[in-house]
């Protein structure tokens, strides 16, 4: 018995995506990221190239992202409560019309044009659901044994990976012929993408109801007892976020931009290979034995950065780094879902303080690379990931850690 409990048998990728549902879980999911993965870009180009002030573009993805950042979670609570279906029609319909009065308002100059494309940006943040949130939810419903969640949750990470680099391209490209039209790749998103997610009734995970009662009739553990596991999201993104702002600004001031996007690149590689090649293997152990270790390795491999120097030390150390990001994010997902009372919920929460930390992590990481302007910035990531470990730690270890081996009922 014990040995079945601490040696599960694995499940594949392939044995996973058996069910037709499933594979079109993954290819809409992906779909509906396109907002998540590209609004922000999508706002810059369209704003900055119909006003050529990119202090305004930059105030209106700003906008997005704090709009998003405090409904997200909110939006998570509906799902929970209404179930998915109402959610993602309404905030769709919302979110696919804020996209389409900004290319309006971006191809048509007149005095409107300035509060219109803050208004529209504002509105499109305010609408948008935490689609990696609502998909991850889905898996945990669709599969009730934990192996074959872990491993959902670490595909969902190649899927996340895959379109944070797709979408950007994809953007640039339609950019290139007219500048407004860049949101109309991140509309396909909430018009197309959400609306045959509220149509896949089968993976959707019943309401909870306004109570917030499990559907077995336990309510596991709420948000109070997970506020450890979202601060270390926060470290996460602030250590990732300080990552990003350091490569394009240190690779810029040496007149060589193209390298920050070969190494982000090559983080995301390191991550989606990681997933790919191992995710069946670590979907095997329990969560709390993956969070750890995993961030262990992403902000060990961390201290390689300041020792790298430019061009290829470098891009290999973030290599080395992103094969811990997708372990770390997927696991840390999973407990979370599984210690609030609603499981879009616990994970939508996880994203803002994902958000909240990049945040935190590029404004410092901007404000020290203008100062030092060399490879000894780096050792500001260090010390955000090694205090997003530290609580991680904690939050696994201590006396919180109980609720995420409560058993199902």
């Amino acid at each position: 018995m014990d040995a079945q409990v601490s040696h599960p048998p694995r499940v594949s990728y392939r044995t996973l995506l058996i069910p037709r549902a499933r594979r079109r879980l993954v290819v809409t999911g992906a779909l509906s990221r396109l907002p998540l993965a590209g609004a922000g870009v999508a706002i810059v180009l369209a704003a900055g190239g119909a006003t050529h002030s990119y202090g305004l573009a930059g105030t209106a993805s700003a906008l997005y992202v704090i709009a998003a950042s405090v409904m997200a979670p909110l939006h998570a609570r509906r799902m929970d409560r209404m179930g998915q279906r109402r959610v993602l029609l309404v905030a769709g319909t919302a979110q696919a019309a804020a996209f389409a009065s900004l290319m309006l308002v971006c191809r048509t100059p007149g005095w409107w044009q300035v509060p219109g494309i803050i208004t529209a940006a504002a509105v499109a943040g305010a609408a948008q659901v935490d689609i990696g949130s609502a998909v991850r939810a889905r898996w945990a419903h669709a599969v009730p044994d934990r192996v074959s969640q872990q491993t959902a949750f670490l595909l969902e990470s190649v899927v996340d990976e895959l379109m944070f680099i797709l979408a950007p391209m994809a953007i640039t490209a339609v950019t290139s012929a007219q500048s407004w039209a860049a949101p109309a790749v991140v509309l396909l998103g909430p018009a197309v993408g959400w609306l045959l997610l509220a149509g896949q009734t089968g993976t959707a995970p019943p309401p909870l109801g306004k109570g917030g009662a499990h559907p077995a009739g336990r309510r596991p553990t709420t948000m109070a007892g997970s506020r450890a596991l979202v601060a270390a999201f926060v470290g996460i993104g602030a250590y990732l976020g300080s990552i990003e702002i350091l490569l394009v600004a240190l690779a810029d001031a040496d007149g060589e931009p193209y390298w920050a996007g070969y190494a982000l690149a090559a983080w995301a590689l390191g991550s989606a290979a990681a997933a790919l090649l191992a995710g069946p293997h670590l979907g095997r152990l329990a969560p709390e034995r993956v969070f750890v270790p995993a961030m262990a390795w992403m902000t060990g491999c961390g201290l390689l950065l300041p020792l790298a120097g430019p061009k290829l030390p470098l891009v290999i150390a973030c290599f080395l780094a992103g094969i811990g990001a997708a372990p770390s994010l997927s696991s840390g997902f999973s407990l979370l879902g599984r210690r609030t009372a609603g499981a879009s919920e616990g994970m939508s929460w996880a994203s803002s303080g994902m958000g909240a930390g990049t945040t935190i992590g590029a404004f410092s990481g901007g404000w020290l690379a203008d100062r030092t302007g060399s490879g000894a910035a780096f050792w500001l990531c260090v010390v955000f990931g090694a205090a997003a470990l530290t609580i991680a730690w904690r939050a696994t270890s201590g006396g919180d850690a109980g609720t995420a081996a409560q058993p199902s009922a």
